[in-house]
Parts: C-alpha cells; structure tokens; sequence
C-alpha cells in the first residue's frame, strides 16, 4: 500500500465519518404522534406508543394495547456544485442524494395493578440515509452513507397519586455503519461497523384534571464506538468510530378547548454539543476530530378536532434549530441546517378495540451550503433538501 497515497485518504475518511455522528435525531422513526409534527408526544397516552414517547404515562392505558407503526420515508437532496476546485474538481454540476427506506416499530403496554404499568417498545431513534452516486465532486469522501440504530425500551410506571405519575426505562441500542467511497477497481474504499451500547430513560406526567396534562421525557446518550474494518485497496483495517447518539429531553401540553378541539405543543432539547470532538481508532493509532456542533432546541404546536364518532383530524408545526451552519464546517454525510416540519393526519376508531392513525409529514431541511477544504482543495456547493414520512400506526386493545 502506498503511505504517501492513503494516509492523506484514510483522514479525509474518518472526518467525513465524523458527520455521522451529528446526524439528525428523528422521532419520527419512532412513532411518536407524526400527524402533530411531535406536539403533545409526551402528554397524550393514548395508545402503546406510550412507551417510547413517555413511560410514566403508561399508567393512564387501563388495559392492555398493542401497537404496529408501518411507515416509508423519501428524501429529497439536491446538489449544486459551485465551483469545486482541486482534487474536488471535474464532478457533475448537479447530484440527487435523496433515498427511499421502508421503517417499522412495535410497542405494548399492559397496567400490572392500580399504580404499576409495564412496556416495551423496539424502534428506530435515529440515523442518516444518503447516496450521492460515483460521479459526486466529493466522491473520494463519500458515494453513500448508511447509519441505522435500532431500540429495545423496556419501561415502567408508578402511579404516585391522581396527579403524579413517573416513569423509567432501559434502552438497549444496536447500530450499524456502512460508507463506500469512490475509486477504481483496484483502490475501492469501504468502512462499516456496528456496536450495542446502554441508556436509559426518566419521565414524568402531571395531570391538573382531565382537560389538562403535562408530560416530561429525558433519554440519556448512548455512545458508540463502531469496530469495524476500513479496506482500501482489499487491504483492510482494524477501525472503530466512535458516533454519540446525544441526549434529548422533551416537555409536552394537551389542553382540550372545547368538546371537539385541543390545542398540543412541545419544546425539546438535543445535546449535539457532546459531540465536539470524535476519537477514531485505526489499528493502534487514535485520531481525535475536533467538532463544532451546537445544542439545538424544538419547539412544535398542533391540534385536534373531533370531525364525528369514528374520525378525528390532526395537524402540527415544528422548528428545530440548526447544529451547524458554518459552510466550513460542513460534510457531504448531513447537510445540516434549521428544520421545519408540517403534519397533516387522521385518527379512525375502527371499534371498542382496534384504532388507526394515518399520518404524512414534511421536512424542510432548507439550502445549508458546504465549503470542505482537504489538500488545498476545496468541496463548494449549495444543498436543498426536503424529507416525505408516511404511514399508519395501528393500535389493539385486548
């Protein structure tokens, strides 16, 4: 292997890596109240999803419920290049770097007597999806990138009082990583990895009566050190990249307005801050990345109105703030920026056990702009990315 060739490659790699571990926290994956865009997650206990948004919540589901959410996600990343210069040079002027991915979660909740309730849930908490193609200006950093995390959340509730109840969880997280990069047949580049890492969870619901609840959710950070293998060239490498999955917190209102109308709203809190600095294990040697990433901050608002016995209809608005917005700073991995979601759904009540909620949601990622430099060279372009979920979450009450 050629030192003077694949030592400057192999860093261009593992701080293309780094992205990933700022990639977007997406609770749509889990289910939890998409109709809304998130408003009220944590405050409704209407179904199994309970378990994922706000265990302590658990204690209002009086008999046992199931749920299945089945949901597709599309994105849509443009690419326009703007003048890409050096070893970034020659690539098409324009890339699509959008996907499309089936996704899946199951839940259950069963109360155990008057002041204990039990779940579980197995879903996705996140992740990053994208595929540039090979003809990418900044190919030789990344073609595609595939980060998936799976959840199993087992949790319990105490009902303290009429008003009070908590909640706490275990969270066993599985992920996987798998990035290809451009190159010819005898130098093809590929990094993957996978590692199951511990948290946990805290809630809490408050009740003033029936028309008014409060619900409190914190899910700690889970960190992953990825061991894997980076070939080049069919040489491969011991390697770990270690990709934080950051600790978020979400409080939650439900406020019925009249027989038919309630008003919901959330505010939520992301820790991308943990992720300032990324260590990466090749062989025995340690690269440490420095990271720039910011805290970002939720705010969402929706509502629902009775149309008759069987329909109610759902709709919400969420902004989060962006983790990064220094064009700098930015890697071909996540374009990252402000984030805005709009909700539209529906709820059928199909009979005493079986009900259905339709849900589809917009995510507008905006225009963030990328200026990488490597090698006195430099990646420069302007992205406009966009998000489509849809799906339906069923629930069963035995």
């Amino acid at each position: 292997m050629n030192t003077k060739i694949t030592v400057p490659l192999l860093l261009s790699l593992l701080v293309a890596n780094n992205a990933l571990a700022g990639a977007y926290m997406f609770p749509e994956l889990g289910g939890v109240n998409v109709s809304t865009a998130g408003a009220g997650a944590q405050a409704l206990a209407e179904g199994a999803e309970t378990a994922f948004a706000n265990s302590a919540a658990m204690t209002k589901i009086t008999q046992p419920t199931l749920a299945f959410n089945i949901q597709g996600m599309v994105s849509d990343i443009a690419y326009t290049d703007t003048g890409s210069d050096g070893i970034f040079a020659g690539g098409e002027s324009s890339t699509q770097a959008g996907t499309a991915m089936p996704a899946g979660a199951m839940y259950y909740v069963t109360p155990i007597n008057d002041s204990w309730s039990a779940g579980i849930a197995l879903v996705s908490a996140g992740g990053s999806v994208i595929d540039y193609g090979a003809d990418f200006s900044g190919a030789l950093l990344l073609q595609d990138a595939q980060l998936v995390t799976v959840q199993l959340n087992p949790s319990v509730a105490y009902k303290v009082n009429e008003q009070l109840s908590l909640g706490v969880g275990l969270v066993a997280e599985y992920g996987q990583l798998e990035q290809n990069f451009a190159g010819t047949d005898k130098f093809k580049t590929q990094a993957t990895g996978s590692d199951l890492n511990i948290g946990y969870t805290l809630s809490g619901l408050y009740e003033f009566n029936d028309d008014h609840r409060l619900g409190f959710s914190y899910r700690s950070e889970i960190e992953h050190g990825m061991d894997g293998n980076l070939t080049i060239a069919n040489q491969g490498l011991d390697s770990s990249i270690g990709i934080i999955m950051p600790t978020t917190a979400s409080l939650s209102g439900y406020h019925n307005v009249t027989d038919k109308t309630a008003l919901l709203w959330s505010l939520g809190w992301t820790q991308f801050s943990s992720v300032a600095t990324t260590d990466i294990e090749l062989d025995s040697r340690i690269v440490e990345i420095q990271r720039q990433w910011d805290d970002t901050v939720t705010a969402s608002v929706g509502g629902y109105y009775q149309l008759n016995d069987k329909w109610r209809l759902e709709g919400g608005i969420s902004y989060e703030s962006s983790p990064q917005d220094d064009p700098r700073m930015q890697y071909p991995d996540v374009p990252t920026g402000e984030l805005w979601k709009y909700a539209i759904g529906a709820t059928y009540d199909l009979n005493q056990n079986w009900r259905m909620n339709f849900y589809y949601e917009y995510l507008d990622v905006g225009t963030p702009s990328i200026e990488f430099q490597l090698a006195n060279s430099t990646l420069r372009g302007d992205y406009s990315a966009n998000i489509h979920f849809f799906g339906v979450m069923t629930n069963y009450r035995f």
